[in-house]
């Protein structure tokens, strides 16, 4: 019998090669003692987290284990930061999207509780996914864009230019049936640059595999993957005005927030979908994200930020 993952898979890599032409465009990983959390209905306790220093890239620590609580209950960690899971009684549908919550809510309900926060959108020249064109923005008077580089070694290169100088560069395996460049964005001094690229060769279980690409974040030219020992690490933004991204990590998959790693347990968190595939994409908005994930055979709708601030 197949794995029900394995259809979606299939159509998504069908529907993508068939409409290609239409798509756009090491240090050691230090640790901190670990926060397990024990499942239960309420969360336990508040632990002070160390304060995040803004003069370097975040340097990420693991604070805790993330476990779901009752349905439909939100998970508030001491930094502000939501986590509200919606398991789903199967794979969500797409063309059009929809979704099968097991709780007593409707897809509306699910998909339309933090409305609000949808409408505060993030800027679509820094944001692959937001505004699907070339990348640039500016940190102080300085322009930073996002591009393809000279072939080096026979190998593509993707490049940042600060006023039209290169300051970054590095070889990639364009993914081919969408852009290599993500993300390109600012906070506090540092300047992000999120890349996708060909996963060469695929995992032999392709069944399980939550992107035919793999994402890499660079902080000032830093490699995420490199400095935290990640698999991959991708869909960063800032979350109310701080650093959030998903890394995977020994084949599961968990976010960081301000600095604060939590481990999320999750086998796969659909991303980079091409055509019709990019339904199931994380959806972005200031101060919230939207992802359709799994653990096992069990998918989940989850929706993470930071709520009632202005």
């Amino acid at each position: 019998m197949q794995h029900p993952h394995f259809k979606l898979e299939r159509c998504f890599f069908l529907a993508c090669f068939i409409l290609a032409a239409a798509c756009g465009p090491a240090s050691p990983f230090p640790t901190s003692t670990t926060m397990v959390v024990i499942p239960s209905a309420t969360p336990p306790p508040t632990v002070p987290f160390p304060p995040t220093l803004t003069s370097e890239p975040t340097i990420t620590a693991m604070v805790s284990v993330f476990t779901p609580v009752a349905a439909n209950t939100p998970w508030i960690f001491p930094s502000g930061l939501s986590i509200e899971e919606h398991p789903l009684a199967k794979l969500p549908e797409i063309e059009p999207l929809v979704i099968y919550p097991l709780e007593a809510l409707t897809q509306a309900e699910v998909l339309d509780k933090h409305m609000d926060e949808w409408g505060k959108t993030l800027p679509p020249n820094e944001y692959y996914s937001v505004g699907w064109g070339d990348l640039w923005v500016m940190q102080g008077n300085d322009k930073l864009e996002a591009g393809q580089g000279a072939t080096e070694n026979g190998k593509v290169t993707a490049q940042v230019t600060r006023n039209g100088n290169v300051i970054f560069s590095t070889p990639i395996e364009p993914p081919g049936t969408t852009s290599a460049f993500r993300v390109l964005t600012v906070y506090d001094n540092h300047w992000v640059f999120e890349i996708a690229q060909e996963k060469n060769p695929l995992p032999p279980n392709t069944q399980l595999v939550d992107s035919f690409f793999a994402g890499e974040i660079f902080v000032d030219g830093q490699s995420l993957n490199d400095l935290h020992g990640y698999d991959e690490s991708y869909g960063f933004q800032t979350i109310h005005g701080r650093p959030f991204y998903f890394y995977k990590r020994d084949g599961k998959t968990g976010v960081s927030y301000d600095g604060q790693e939590i481990a999320l347990g999750y086998d796969g968190v659909w991303h980079y979908g091409c055509c019709s595939g990019g339904a199931l994409n994380p959806h972005m908005a200031q101060n919230i994200i939207g992802v359709f994930a799994w653990r096992g055979e069990q998918w989940t709708y989850t929706e993470i930020g930071v709520f009632g601030q202005p």
